[in-house]
């Protein structure tokens, strides 16, 4: 009869070393998908704020179009700012409340639909003058306006920036578009 062998333990060593490796891939990839999903918010986040941005601007729009602006109401103090008076968009001081409207009216509408709180958005509007030709005139945002330079009255060029942030407030977008409208 042959008596029971001595266990080395090759077996134990074996499936720790391959449950050490299971761990390893397990966290390199648990770090991936949070990753992942950290730049998908992000990019989210920054879709929102365009999204927000772009209503911001249809919201200057339609206070350039409501008829109550004069060129005396654009001065070099803004939030009207006459030509060449306007602040550089990308500085954090052009979006204070004294030289820059909040656009409450898009921010409420948007925070009625997802339910959630949105940082306020921003806009300023600067006079660029009056629209020479019909040339200058297609060369802005015209929506609906045929003719306009054939009569007496002739549009005025105006610079709308606006500015919004996401949800989360991490991600920032400035749009700046060239508008044609009556003073």
């Amino acid at each position: 009869m042959i008596g029971p062998r001595r266990q080395q333990g090759a077996a134990l060593i074996v499936s720790l070393i391959l449950l050490l490796v299971l761990s390893l891939l397990a966290t390199s990839s648990m770090e991936r998908v949070t990753l992942q999903e950290l730049m998908v918010n992000a990019q989210r986040d920054g879709e929102v704020a365009l999204e927000l941005t772009e209503e911001v601007l249809r919201e200057a729009e339609r206070r350039i179009d409501g008829g109550l602006l004069t060129e005396a109401d654009f001065t070099a103090s803004g939030p009207l700012y006459s030509a060449g008076a306007a602040p550089a968009p990308e500085d954090t001081a052009s979006w204070r409340e004294d030289n820059s409207f909040a656009a409450t009216e898009t921010q409420a509408a948007w925070a009625q639909t997802f339910g959630r709180p949105v940082p306020m958005p921003r806009y300023y509007i600067e006079l660029v003058g009056d629209l020479a030709g019909m040339g200058q005139v297609t060369d802005v945002v015209v929506s609906g306006r045929h003719n306009m330079t054939a009569n007496d009255v002739r549009p005025s060029g105006f610079r709308v920036v606006a500015m919004s942030q996401g949800f989360t407030g991490d991600a920032r977008r400035i749009v700046e578009v060239y508008y044609a409208g009556e003073l």
